[in-house]
């Protein structure tokens, strides 16, 4: 075993402006588990297998512009059709622009893409 430290995971904390919506659609549109949620309504933790995404409440307008022009997370899945198809009710009753659908990228990923409801982009992505 090596003495060096090792970095072992890594976490997205997103902006977002109401707490209990965001949850609310990771949980009921993407199967991800509520697993915390802070009493004042400020904080918030999504997992969904190993990948977990926080979510912290502003009203600065200039944080939830960033959400929704520049933040975007890579999860990577095992299945990718599978869970788009276990995915793909309620992705259908989005608004037009928030969904694609599987396609394959040069770069030998198959992807699907989702925007959250405050405009982050969801990559979700697995090896050709």
């Amino acid at each position: 075993m090596s003495d060096l430290p090792i970095i072992e995971d890594a976490v997205s904390i997103v902006p977002v402006k109401d707490i209990e919506a965001t949850v609310d659609f990771y949980a009921d549109v993407l199967g991800f588990e509520r697993r915390m949620v802070s009493d004042d309504k400020t904080f918030a933790i999504v997992v969904h297998g190993q990948a977990a995404i926080h979510f912290t409440k502003t009203t600065d307008n200039k944080a939830l512009q960033a959400t929704a022009n520049n933040i975007s997370i890579y999860l990577w899945v095992q299945q990718i059709d599978k869970l788009y198809e276990q995915f793909k009710p309620k992705l259908d009753l989005l608004p037009k622009g928030r969904v694609r659908a599987p396609f394959n990228q040069p770069y030998g990923m198959r992807e699907f893409h989702v925007k959250d409801s405050d405009g982050c982009l969801l990559l979700f992505g697995e090896n050709i």
